[in-house]
């Protein structure tokens, strides 16, 4: 029986937790320092870390 290949729930769950907690931070340092942060810039990044962990974890 062949195995089953990983889903995307852990990738989407990874994504979730990474754009929540980049979107607290920059909220922190928009209120600190009063700058405007690029909310897609951070959707971006956190799905490129998202895919990066589940490539990683392929390996």
């Amino acid at each position: 029986m062949a195995p089953k290949s990983p889903g995307w729930e852990g990738t989407i769950l990874a994504f979730v937790m990474i754009s929540t907690v980049l979107i607290g931070a920059a909220y922190s340092i928009a209120l600190v320092y009063a700058t405007p942060v690029p909310w897609l810039a951070l959707l971006v990044v956190a799905a490129g870390l998202a895919l990066g962990l589940r490539h990683r974890s392929r390996r």
